[in-house]
């Protein structure tokens, strides 16, 4: 298996804190869960976490390696060119709300999928059913629900078939129905393909970490750093 990322030292700001990140080596095939535990529950947290993974922030301190290559190191072309490999399924916003759902995960197809048009159409036709959104496809992202705009984002972020997925925040789980189709499509590509997946929390959910654990998810608990001033 090759090695998607590793870190160590990492500190990343959240908001009114900075979570310190554990060393951790994430390789193709397996699925990371960021979980803080600090006691708070800022909502910002599982962004701040995974937007630094993405390489869309970047960490107070620390090193972020992707693919065998510190981040820090490479120029920014060279960061737009490593993002093509990488997913990011925000947990809020992060959709164009002019568009409708079937172009927002048409996008990354039509400006790096190097595909021809019938091609690129059958693509995003497989998305919107993998992810059930055949029904609300013609749609903005302000006229349908939460649970339909992260499976487009979810949808968009694996459009790639990118081989490190980042996914913040819980999305439509919901601990009384087990993992939804949407988690275990994000799973299965991470347990049966080149990927790794790394989940980022705002706060420990036991269910989801249960859940994703049954197919060897790795858990790295994530603290409060001491930011300058003495504020975490």
């Amino acid at each position: 298996m090759s090695i998607a990322a590793t870190a160590t030292g990492l500190v990343c700001d959240a908001g009114r804190i900075r979570l310190r990140i554990p060393p951790f080596s994430a390789d193709a095939g397996t699925i990371a869960v960021f979980e803080p535990q600090i006691g708070q529950t800022e909502s910002e947290i599982a962004a701040a976490i995974g937007r630094m993974l993405a390489t869309v922030a970047f960490p107070v301190a620390g090193t972020l390696q992707l693919f065998d290559e510190p981040v820090a190191a490479r120029s920014y072309v060279e960061l737009l060119r490593l993002r093509q490999r990488v997913g990011l399924a925000q947990g809020h916003g992060g959709l164009l709300s002019n568009r409708s759902l079937r172009d927002n995960i048409a996008l990354p197809i039509a400006t790096h999928g190097k595909l021809s048009a019938a091609d690129e159409a059958a693509r995003v036709q497989a998305l919107l059913a993998e992810f059930h959104l055949e029904s609300v496809a013609g749609l903005r992202p302000h006229e349908v629900d939460g649970t339909a705009r992260f499976r487009t984002c979810a949808a968009r972020a694996v459009a790639l078939d990118p081989a490190w997925l980042v996914v913040e925040g819980v999305g439509d789980f919901d601990a009384n129905l087990g993992l939804s189709p949407t988690w275990r499509s994000l799973v299965r590509r991470a347990t049966e393909s080149t990927s790794a997946l790394a989940v980022c929390l705002s706060r420990p959910n036991g269910a989801l970490t249960a859940g994703l654990a049954h197919f060897g998810a790795r858990v790295y608990g994530c603290f409060a750093d001491e930011a300058p001033g003495g504020h975490t």
